[in-house]
């Protein structure tokens, strides 16, 4: 499952975890809002805090120089569940 808080830590949503989408397509599908651009992971509008789960997230361009990362961060649009039987806890930041 993937739970979905706010910026003051309240749970919005609980949602099942798709391994074949990204996660914010996911959070779109559900009719959550959530800021997005580009959907490149290029903008950083889309990024979330993982609060718990951070081990069940691929996340694409990580560590690259031009794009840190800190483990308790995704970029929602380039970003997928790898187990959806572990739970993911994702704080939107705005």
């Amino acid at each position: 499952m993937i739970i979905i808080k706010n910026a003051s830590w309240e749970i919005i949503k609980v949602i099942d975890a798709d391994i074949n989408k990204t996660l914010l397509s996911q959070l779109q599908d559900e009719w959550i809002e959530i800021t997005y651009a580009c959907h490149t992971g290029i903008c950083w509008a889309c990024m979330c805090q993982i609060e718990s789960g951070s081990d069940n997230v691929q996340k694409s361009f990580r560590w690259e120089p031009w794009f840190p990362l800190w483990d308790d961060e995704v970029m929602t649009c380039i970003a997928w569940v790898i187990n959806k039987d572990e739970d993911i806890i994702l704080k939107t930041i705005y």
